[in-house]
């Protein structure tokens, strides 16, 4: 009579065990999902997101500007000189145009935002998009020195955010196009482990007058696919994705307590061999 309760309270202890494991897995899932129940946004609030985001030239950023002209030779003095292919993979400063003429050179943005523009002298282009510098350079050369408007291209060649902390591949990602969302950058480094804290990702900006600016940003909250300014990030922008409490716990997880529970198990083992 004994044995067979001995029996009915290790099956109980068993089955409770299991109960809280099933629990603590469901609750786990739970922190896991982005952007929960962002399904249920209006298609007003989502509408009032469909402009596209353009990041703004700051201090230490690399852009191309190239300008071409209908009329032949009209715009040559409004490109900077081109450099030797041979050269060109030297230099990070240089964007190739072409195998046979070789490389065009690029813009350093100083830290007042400005460049120096051949023919029209210094330019302030900081805190502007491509597209407003664009017009902006397109408007000092039109028309007092080409009597056709000009086509004016300019280009980022160094965006890239840092991606840190609990991801697949920690590192820098570049865009092609000149636009990330955070969404973009956590894919391209392959994801948050599980151990990775959704609700807590910190973004770390660098602002156009120098100061840095920190974001706390809960990756779970629907709302932030509204929010421009974080969900598009900015060239240079950093990501850290914190340790959640699990990964500091593993982290203390030593040799002793391994000794421990291997002894448990042994003990556990020998009961259910005496209880039969």
């Amino acid at each position: 009579m004994e044995t067979k309760r001995n029996k009915l309270r290790i099956l109980n202890t068993l089955i409770i065990l299991s109960l809280t494991i099933a629990f603590g897995s469901c609750n786990g899932y739970k922190q896991l999902p982005y952007l929960k129940n962002a399904e249920n946004l209006s298609p007003e609030i989502l509408a009032s997101m469909s402009s596209v985001h353009e990041p703004v030239i700051m201090p230490n950023d690399i852009i191309s500007i190239t300008v071409n002209s209908t009329v032949p030779g009209a715009a040559n003095d409004f490109n900077l000189p081109m450099v030797p292919n041979n050269l060109s993979n030297a230099l990070q400063t240089t964007v190739t145009s072409s195998a046979t003429t070789g490389s065009l050179q690029n813009y350093l943005i100083d830290k007042e935002g400005k460049i120096n523009f051949p023919v029209l002298g210094e330019l302030k282009l900081g805190g502007m998009s491509a597209k407003e510098a664009q017009n902006h350079i397109t408007s000092l050369i039109y028309p007092r020195y080409i009597a056709e408007k000009p086509i004016v291209n300019v280009r980022f060649i160094n965006f890239g955010v840092s991606v840190l902390g609990e991801v697949a591949r920690p590192g820098i990602y570049n865009s092609a196009n000149g636009q990330m969302t955070i969404l973009d950058a956590l894919a391209a480094a392959g994801d948050m482990t599980i151990y990775g804290k959704r609700d807590n990702v910190l973004l770390v900006r660098v602002l156009e007058n120098g100061e840095i600016a920190m974001h706390r940003i809960d990756m779970q909250d629907k709302n932030l696919v509204l929010n421009k300014d974080i969900f598009y990030l900015q060239q240079n922008d950093k990501l850290y994705v914190e340790p959640n409490k699990a990964k500091g716990n593993n982290s203390n997880f030593g040799t002793l307590q391994t000794i421990g529970l291997s002894a448990l198990s042994i003990v556990i083992s020998v009961i259910a061999i005496i209880t039969r």
